[in-house]
């Protein structure tokens, strides 16, 4: 006949043998990493306003969408009625509009996909200015707008169509690329 206190440190070793294991296997488990669909949106919004704003605190950009989302590990955001407004020393520099579209975070560049009105605001010095057309894409750092397709432009009371546009703001400059027909009127 076995005597259960010359058991007991027997049963002990084994009891702290398997739970010490049972800690071991515990302690370097680690959680499956939860893979994202990358045909689903990882981020959805509605409603939003983004601002930016310069080193010295004035506004610089700020955009507007009735709904944006973000795929994972893409770098583009996608808006729909995207509304960017982009500012100089606190001023409104040009403002654009659209129906969709989608801005690298990366490039920083916006591609307005679907009627798109870029508008740069009357000063004292020039009228209003307004491009429009199916799509165009804009540069937020070098603030230059462009577009392959068929494109109409007011500028006070002149107008214009043409094939493709480049619009520098910062120098005030409208390239027009081929078919360009223009009415100018004082």
């Amino acid at each position: 006949m076995i005597r259960s206190h010359r058991l007991f440190p027997i049963l002990l070793i084994l009891v702290t043998a398997l739970l010490t294991v049972w800690l071991d296997s515990v302690s370097r488990w680690q959680p499956s990493k939860h893979e994202l669909d990358p045909n689903k949106p990882e981020v959805v919004a509605d409603g939003i306003t983004a601002t930016r704003f310069d080193p010295q605190g004035l506004l610089q950009e700020k955009m507007q969408a009735s709904r944006m989302w973000q795929y994972p590990d893409r770098t583009e955001s996608y808006f729909e009625t995207p509304d960017l407004q982009s500012y100089k020393a606190g001023v409104l520099s040009y403002h654009a509009i659209g129906d969709s579209g989608r801005f690298n975070n990366k490039t920083k560049q916006a591609l307005f996909d679907k009627n798109v009105t870029l508008i740069q605001p009357a000063t004292a010095a020039q009228p209003e200015t307004r491009v429009v057309g199916s799509n165009m894409s804009i540069d937020t750092v070098h603030h230059i707008a462009r577009s392959d397709t068929l494109t109409h432009f007011y500028h006070g009371k002149s107008s214009g169509s043409a094939v493709g546009f480049i619009y520098e703001q910062q120098a005030g400059q409208l390239q027009l690329l081929s078919n360009a027909k223009v009415t100018y009127e004082k």
